[in-house]
């Protein structure tokens, strides 16, 4: 009888330590998942230090000033329309890629796009601004739609 006592003793020892320990390995797994959906949303946070902005790409500097006024002129969601030359294209390529200068060496200037950037005002979506910009402007012309806030939801 003292065996079968001593026996019991042990399996509920054994069973209480498994228990705690399952509860340890649960609580660390909800904390690290927790932990990890914070990390990822302060990142997401990081990467959006710019407005969302659509973007027009166009193949020649000469269209920029036409193409603002179109947009300023015919949407009133917009919250400012700037532009930039294929040399300050080239310009941004140049510093985003400094520290390769293989990729440096395939850039040209009537390689880069001349872009109008189009941000639209607070409480505006981007992608239905795009969209609408795409009926707008159909090719030749490039629609790309730069949103970081619609990709944190």
């Amino acid at each position: 009888m003292e065996e079968l006592t001593t026996v019991r003793k042990k399996y509920t020892v054994t069973a209480l330590v498994l228990g705690v320990v399952a509860v340890i390995g649960v609580g660390l797994l909800v904390w690290s998942t927790m932990t990890t959906q914070a990390q990822n949303q302060a990142a997401a946070q990081q990467q959006c230090a710019q407005p969302d902005e659509v973007d027009i790409y166009l193949h020649d500097d000469a269209e920029l000033p036409k193409i603002q006024a179109q947009v300023l002129a015919t949407h009133q969601d917009v919250e400012s329309v700037t532009t930039q030359t294929k040399q300050q294209s080239y310009a941004d390529f140049i510093r985003m890629f400094a520290d390769q200068p293989d990729v440096l060496k395939t850039a040209r200037v009537d390689a880069m796009p001349a872009l109008v950037k189009v941000r639209p005002k607070a409480g505006v979506s981007a992608g239905a601004l795009g969209d609408t910009l795409t009926q707008q402007f159909p090719p030749p012309s490039e629609i790309h739609r730069l949103i970081c806030s619609e990709l944190q939801h």
